[in-house]
């Protein structure tokens, strides 16, 4: 089957009989597109699926536009970018996270994009996408270019504040780019039929062109007409698609929950597939036979392009941090004239200046950036009379004005845009964490985004108060994929200023206001590279390491201490930093102080001395703790007296050196200690063998991943029976989770040998379920080569024993962890189930103490008449534990999908049991809020025997886990609240404390502490409910 192309010129385009056969196509090959993926969801592979049902006749769009035009699409566009010439092998790649997808395997399914073909690479913050499109269009009428731009997204998105600001740069600046709203009047489960920005008068409705989207013919006329409307210079363009959302949001979801039937029966007459279907038939053009043999033809193409993409490699961890950052070019001196002294506003106007007139495609942009007022700090006075083309005022919108600059750096241009306080920034977060600094990694290297971002920072003049005075380098360095410089001298501002320029990855310079109109002497211009510090002067008995506002402060302390032997280094760089450097410095000084205007928290300072501690080699050396001297962890207020009290000044910086210098600690270590091998430096790198991995002739099916945060689910039917024949994607069975009842698909032709199940039984992800023997000549043909590292290769069994499907054998190794002594595996602890249930979960916890004395004495009463039966320590907590929980509501429900919910017969009771290789289990007493004392502690037992037999019961019913490690004498713990649990409660070992009296006692206690999910359960409820289990114990009387 030929793929669609591109088109690469377009004139009219007429809705003939051609292009009715070509949309048909088109569309017929999105839907089974979206099948197959839904199929290959319940055989185990790929993680998460998004449909584009309903969505289909914007492929009608995509015949108009050329090889010039430019697409931001939407996750739901699959049509749309088959026509853009991404193909239904490429969309497959993304599903199956391949590394030769457009994102390297790093973005979900509908994350569309491809360089070549003008497709930009798609967020997953909904809207983000609008202002870089603004931005592309912008690039394109600049250069009086041909192309259009389309920018897509739902009608949910367009409650985002990118989207109005979107539309209001369009308007101003007339941009050739086609605004499509999809609107299925869903943003997952919320209705916004009533409360989407169109239908409350929220935009201009005069505006738009409002479009029955399942109504091909009625899509392809709207495009048409704005299309041609771009074509001549009357943009923007906005169309609003009145279209249905076929299926759920996405495969982790079930739109039977809050769909009513009559509103789902209602779906395929508004199916635009089927109605195109049928409108074709009625014309004439197919028959229904020749609709069925198209579509089984398209059906095996699509068939075979996803089995094709299966066998494409997968990411390696190698792969991790590629593409972070790019190559740029050699840094260069700037070619300007600063003269023997300058001031930093200076050395950035001119460089400014150099910028354009060495490269018309930089561009100027931000408020007040135009003459006469040449920004409020005089950085760009007179460019914009020399450069009216280039330098241009923003409007009071950050956002606008960062998105424009992803958008503009991806048409080809070098934005270098102000932000006119750094304070300001946060409304444009969402673009400078989504899209700047993550542009190149999530394409995989295809898009870069060459932006320079500059902005005055830093306080030391009064009458900043809160928003003219911060100092946030750390916020933005903890960005991966941001390059973050401070530049204090007028010779930097140039030097750092030019590089960034040179730049291919997005770079923020900050300004420190107090030193910008400091006249500072100058030398020779250097060239100066990102990452690399500047020793201001050298010394041997205490490495300072600081950098912009705090710098002048500094250099004072050490001019009133003549005799003091300091090196103090200009970081500059924060982002990457200059380790090398340092650390060098540290080990001839062997001590270290760090000033910084920003706050201590999670901060640049707190990063330098965490890496200078813990290289072991330096341990031997170090005279003195690191120390840190910032600003109070606090804003700055308006009055004088809170700023300077806040930040750090002469005398705090004075008294952190002194206590410095007069410290001398004696090492604890003769000689410095060497590191211990690395996990990188502990693997060999692959070598040039491959393992043949034999194919099985008995092929075990696997219950697949079953959507977010679902880890079990219980088998509901049973398809086949054992001998019957069993072919690629048949139903086996039927599992039923708390989101959704879906079929088990096998993804292999055979014979269905055994099942390993029964109906009702509950199931987890990745337990086997069947058995299905393949035909001999599949048994016959090798699976595909795995490639081991060489200090795996020597572990492996025969070749002949290797019967382990490639995906198990790669996961098992890639999840070893090498050590220095020796190699030897090592689980996760938590499992990637178990961390995806946990997300959005608010935890709170509250300790107390519990006397064990009367749980001792009941003990020894139960041993005295049961002997070896007698019920453990243990199963006596869980049982007071259970008295109490019947008392206080809350702990009797569960949480299911964000929502709390009860069983009104009775509830389960969850007990963390340890299994082999340090894996944590949960056995289940079920029922427990019914059973008497007998059946409760003879359940228990039974419980914990059905899990280390490695039978797992269901958690859904189990509001609370009681948790303990008494056998390691382990006192106290936080532990975890994995939903559906409420709770978990840790019961430490048994100890002995001293008891405050006159006389010299002691006493045997537990601690208890109880982690809730402080979402649906308050602190005074918990404290109550931990007052009546620590009662519980304290009185505990063995039952009769």
């Amino acid at each position: 089957m030929k793929q669609n192309p591109v088109h690469k010129k377009q004139g009219a385009v007429a809705f003939d009989e051609a292009r009715k056969l070509q949309l048909l196509k088109l569309m017929l090959e999105s839907r089974l597109g979206d099948e197959r993926e839904k199929s290959m969801i319940r055989q185990g592979k790929g993680w998460f699926q998004i449909s584009s049902a309903g969505h289909e006749a914007l492929a009608a769009l995509g015949l108009f536009l050329t090889d010039d035009d430019y697409t931001a699409p939407y996750y739901r566009d699959r049509a749309f970018m088959l026509t853009r010439g991404f193909s239904t092998f490429d969309v497959a790649l993304n599903f199956l996270a391949k590394r030769t997808s457009s994102s390297g395997g790093r973005q979900l399914p509908g994350h569309y994009s491809s360089r070549s073909k003008k497709i930009w690479t798609h967020a997953s913050p909904v809207g983000a996408h609008l202002l870089p499109a603004c931005g592309i269009a912008w690039g394109i009428k600049l250069d009086k270019g041909p192309g259009i731009v389309v920018a897509s997204l739902g009608e949910a998105a367009a409650r985002q504040g990118d989207f109005f600001e979107a539309i209001c740069f369009a308007k101003e600046k007339q941009l050739p780019i086609l605004f499509v709203v999809e609107d299925n009047k869903l943003g997952i489960s919320t209705q916004n039929r009533k409360t989407n920005p169109y239908v409350m008068g929220a935009v201009n409705t005069s505006d738009w062109t409002v479009v029955d989207g399942s109504d091909v013919e009625a899509v392809f006329n709207a495009s048409a007409k704005c299309v041609q409307k771009l074509r001549q210079g009357k943009g923007p363009a906005f169309l609003w698609l009145d279209v249905e959302r076929i299926e759920s949001h996405s495969i982790a979801d079930d739109q039977r929950l809050y769909r009513s039937e009559m509103e789902l029966s209602g779906l395929p007459k508004r199916d635009p597939l089927p109605l195109f279907k049928d409108r074709l038939i009625s014309e004439g053009l197919i028959t229904e036979k020749e609709y069925v043999s198209l579509e089984q033809e398209i059906k095996e193409y699509v068939r075979g392009e996803y089995a094709k993409a299966d066998l494409e490699p997968d990411p390696t961890p190698e792969d991790t941090t590629l593409h972070l950052f790019g190559e740029s070019p050699p840094p260069e001196a700037p070619p300007v004239e600063l003269g023997s002294k300058s001031r930093m506003v200076e050395a950035i106007n001119l460089t400014l200046k150099a910028a354009i007139g060495n490269n018309p495609d930089c561009l100027i942009y931000g408020q007040d950036v135009e003459d006469p007022k040449g920004g409020v700090f005089k950085l760009t006075a007179g460019l914009s009379k020399e450069f009216p083309d280039n330098v241009f005022n923003a409007p009071v919108a950050e956002s606008t004005i960062v998105g424009l600059a992803c958008g503009l750096a991806a048409y080809g241009k070098i934005p270098i845009f102000e932000i006119q306080f750094i304070d300001f920034i946060t409304p444009a977060w969402n673009q400078l964490v989504s899209n700047l600094a993550t542009t190149r990694w999530r394409s995989f290297g295809d898009w870069d985004c060459p932006v320079v971002i500059y902005a005055p920072c830093g306080a030391y003049l009064p009458g900043g108060a809160i928003w003219h005075s911060q100092t946030n380098e750390s916020q933005f360095a903890s960005i991966p994929g941001l390059q973050v410089v401070m530049p204090a001298t007028p010779s930097d501002c140039a030097s750092l200023m030019w590089t960034a320029i040179q730049s291919r990855d997005p770079v923020l310079v900050l300004i420190p206001k107090h030193l910008m109109w400091l006249e500072q002497p100058v030398g020779t211009l250097q060239a100066v590279p990102l990452g690399k510090s500047r020793t201001i002067r050298t010394g041997n008995d205490l490495t300072l390491v600081s950098w912009g506002n705090c710098l002048e402060l500094v250099q004072k302390c050490l001019d009133e201490r003549p005799g003091a032997s300091v090196e103090l280094i200009d970081l500059r760089s924060i982002m990457p930093w200059d380790s090398a450097s340092i650390k060098a410095s540290v080990a001839r000084t062997g001590r270290l102080l760090v000033v910084q205007e920003d706050v201590p928290n999670c901060s640049a300072g707190q990063m330098i001395v965490s890496e200078i501690l813990q290289d072991t080699s330096l341990w031997a050396v170090l005279k003195a703790p690191p120390t840190v001297v910032a600003r109070e962890n606090v804003q700055i207020g308006l009055n004088p007296i809170y700023e300077y009290a806040a930040l750090p000044d002469v005398n705090r910086i004075g008294k952190a050196i002194d206590l410095q210098l007069a410290t001398s600690l004696v090492s604890a270590f003769t000689q410095p200690l060497t590191a211990p091998a690395s996990p990188a430096q502990s693997i060999a790198s692959p070598v040039q063998q491959t393992v043949p991995v034999a194919a099985p002739t008995v092929f075990k099916i696997q219950v697949p991943i079953l959507g977010e945060g679902i880890h079990s689910a219980r088998i509901i039917s049973l398809s086949k029976k054992p001998g019957d024949p069993v072919a690629c994607d048949d139903a086996l069975c039927e599992l039923e989770t708390d989101k959704a009842v879906f079929p088990v698909e096998s993804p292999k032709n055979g014979t269905l040998v055994s099942w390993l199940i029964k109906p009702d039984d509950e199931v987890t992800v990745g337990q086997e379920i069947a058995e299905i023997r393949l035909p001999a000549s599949a048994a016959a043909t090798p699976a595909a080569p795995v490639i081991v590292r060489a200090a795996q290769a020597a572990e492996l069994p025969p070749e002949s024993s290797l019967v382990t499907a490639p995906r198990k054998l790669l996961s098992n190794l890639i999840t070893r962890v090498f050590h220095s002594e020796g190699e030897r595996e090592k689980k996760s602890g938590l499992s990637s189930e178990v961390i995806q249930q946990m997300q959005g979960i608010v935890p709170a916890t509250i300790t107390l103490k519990a006397k064990w004395e009367a749980i001792r004495e009941g003990r020894k009463h139960a041993q005295n008449r049961w002997g070896s039966k007698a019920p453990s320590p243990s199963a006596l907590i869980a049982w007071l534990t259970l008295q109490a929980m019947k008392k206080h509501e809350m702990f009797t429900y569960t949480v299911t999908m964000d929502r709390v919910q009860k069983d009104t017969g009775s509830f389960d009771l969850g007990v963390a049991v340890s299994l082999p290789d340090d894996q944590l289990a949960t056995a289940v007493v079920k029922e427990a809020s019914r059973l008497s004392w007998e059946e409760f502690t003879t359940d228990f037992v039974a419980a914990i025997h059905r899990v280390r037999r490695g039978q797992h019961d269901s958690k859904t019913r189990c509001p609370l886990v009681i948790s303990t490690m008494g056998p390691f004498d382990v006192r106290s713990a936080v532990p975890v609240v994995v939903p559906p649990a409420m709770a978990t409660l840790f019961v430490g070992s048994a100890h002995f404390e001293p008891v405050k009296s006159a006389e010299l006692k002691v006493q045997e206690v537990v601690n208890l502490t109880l982690t809730f999910d402080h979402r649906w359960i308050n602190g005074v409820g918990s404290a109550s409910f931990m007052a009546d289990v620590r009662k519980n114990i304290e009185t505990f009387k063995l039952p009769d």
